[in-house]
């Protein structure tokens, strides 16, 4: 997200996002939440620790990580990241996990990889709007990292990344996007780079099993693999690639590499309307030549370029949020108004931060 995401981050939390209600309904996974247990173990943590820790949840493994849990500061950073899971998050993932069983596998089934280009680290939302795949293939600008080695820092040090991550993931959490800008200053610096540990603490917030991470080359680019697991969905794949998708950028090995998972399905949420741009021809064209299907509110590919698609839309679209005013599409509006009522969303999509005003298109070869 560009310079003017702050703007969008303001606009999200002064008019656009009410406060949650404090209520459980059958299915929300806030209902199956009970508070964390904090207390000493032994040994040395792992991966799966470090995504508990990550998440404010109590580890297994590692007597360090145990020791920091139990101060005041890990636990109000534990307290602030249930809190946006439990009463922001865990609810939209669980309307989204319902509406696309509803409305997108009668068309398109369960894809076993998904591609979702400019969705950074968004690894939340890519399971929550195709929580049978297998595979998600996550492209972002920003840098990978590592595994982090938590235990051997100066707690001080630990816990002031952790608030750098808390501030990275807030209006992920919240909204339901990331502000790229903080996210890369908070996470280039201290026991935390990169987006690896918020790909690590998201699934640790699902309640996912970390089983492997390692550093990848797609491409001559460089990204990282985590194996992990999830709780009734079995094993699950996550594939982060640091980039870039500009014409400049998205060419001879790195396309090579993505080449792989053609046929997948693709899915485009706040992608800051650079398909509308030539400058990104390259990877729009990948994704219409190479994906079977294409999920995306109207930051994605323009309309225009899904001639001969089947297409289904879903919510409302009259015109793109002020910031992004030039990239409105008459001929998506026309659409829309000719599709007369359509299925509605219920939750808030990229930049329409409520489900009101969010519009998702499903495009299908």
């Amino acid at each position: 997200m560009k310079r003017a995401s702050l703007l969008l981050f303001a606009l999200a939390l002064s008019g656009c996002s009410p406060a949650p209600v404090k209520t459980t309904t059958p299915g929300d996974p806030a209902a199956n939440d009970p508070p964390p247990v904090f207390a000493p173990v032994s040994g040395t943590g792992d991966a799966n620790d470090v995504a508990l820790f990550l998440s404010g949840k109590p580890v297994q493994h590692g007597a360090a990580l145990a020791q920091m849990q139990m101060t005041a500061n890990y636990k109000s950073y534990s307290d602030d990241m249930r809190y946006r899971w439990r009463y922001y998050a865990s609810r939209r993932t669980y309307k989204q996990s319902m509406w696309s069983d509803a409305n997108l596998a009668p068309t398109i089934g369960s894809p076993n990889t998904l591609l979702y280009p400019f969705g950074g680290p968004d690894l939340l939302h890519a399971i929550g709007m195709f929580p049978h795949t297998s595979t998600y293939v996550l492209l972002g600008l920003e840098p990978a990292g590592t595994l982090p080695m938590l235990e051997g820092q100066d707690p001080g040090a630990v816990f002031g990344a952790l608030s750098q991550l808390s501030r990275s993931v807030d209006t992920q959490l919240k909204v339901g996007y990331f502000i790229t800008k903080d996210m890369r200053s908070d996470l280039a610096n201290g026991p935390l780079q990169g987006v690896t540990p918020i790909l690590l603490s998201t699934i640790g917030l699902m309640n996912g099993t970390v089983q492997n991470i390692q550093a990848i080359s797609a491409g001559g680019n460089s990204g990282v693999q985590i194996d992990f697991r999830l709780p009734g969905a079995g094993s699950k794949r996550v594939i982060y690639v640091a980039g870039d998708l500009s014409n400049r950028g998205f060419s001879g090995g790195y396309r090579s590499w993505l080449s792989s998972y053609g046929g997948s399905v693709a899915y485009f949420k706040a992608a800051s309307y650079l398909m509308h741009d030539d400058g990104f021809s390259g990877i729009r064209n990948f994704v219409l030549s190479n994906s079977r299907a294409v999920v995306q509110d109207d930051s994605g590919i323009p309309f225009r370029f899904y001639n001969g698609w089947e297409t289904k839309l879903f919510g409302s679209y009259d015109t793109p949020i002020e910031l992004f005013a030039k990239h409105a599409q008459s001929d998506l509006k026309a659409a829309y108004a000719a599709a007369g009522p359509v299925p509605q969303v219920p939750f808030g999509s990229g930049y329409q931060v409520r489900g009101s005003n969010a519009n998702l298109q499903l495009f299908k070869r």
